[in-house]
């Protein structure tokens, strides 16, 4: 019989789940007034245009693997995201254009990761 361990869990101390719900009531509450979603609105463009490409660039360069393959594929959008000035979808509203932004970065990435594997195994099957 194997000596199986039970899977590792998730722990977390009651004052970390304390300053995680306290965020979240916090923007939630912000953004039922107008002025508090352009706030919100804001703070994530500013991470959208500074934090998420750089956060790219650096696992593109020091990354191995699945990670920098998806990190290469989302600085492809990260670079229009940074050019680009103001972009139709902003005009619904920060919130959204930020939204969709992440969500083309997410899906160039998953994309980048999956022509990975696709041509690994393609070449193991040329190996053989």
């Amino acid at each position: 019989m194997s000596n199986s361990s039970p899977p590792p869990r998730l722990q977390f101390s009651m004052r970390w789940l304390l300053a995680a719900v306290a965020v979240v009531a916090l923007v939630l509450g912000l953004l039922s007034f107008t002025a508090g979603q352009l706030l919100v609105g804001v703070c994530l463009l500013v991470a959208l245009r500074g934090l998420v490409p750089t956060a790219a660039a650096v696992g593109a360069i020091y990354a191995r693997g699945d990670l920098q393959a998806f990190a290469i594929g989302a600085l492809v959008p990260c670079i229009s995201v940074v050019t680009s000035g103001d972009e139709p979808w902003y005009r619904s509203g920060p919130i959204l254009g930020v939204l969709l932004h992440l969500t083309t970065i997410a899906l160039c990435g998953a994309t980048a990761v999956v022509l990975r594997r696709w041509i690994a195994t393609g070449r193991r099957s040329e190996i053989e």
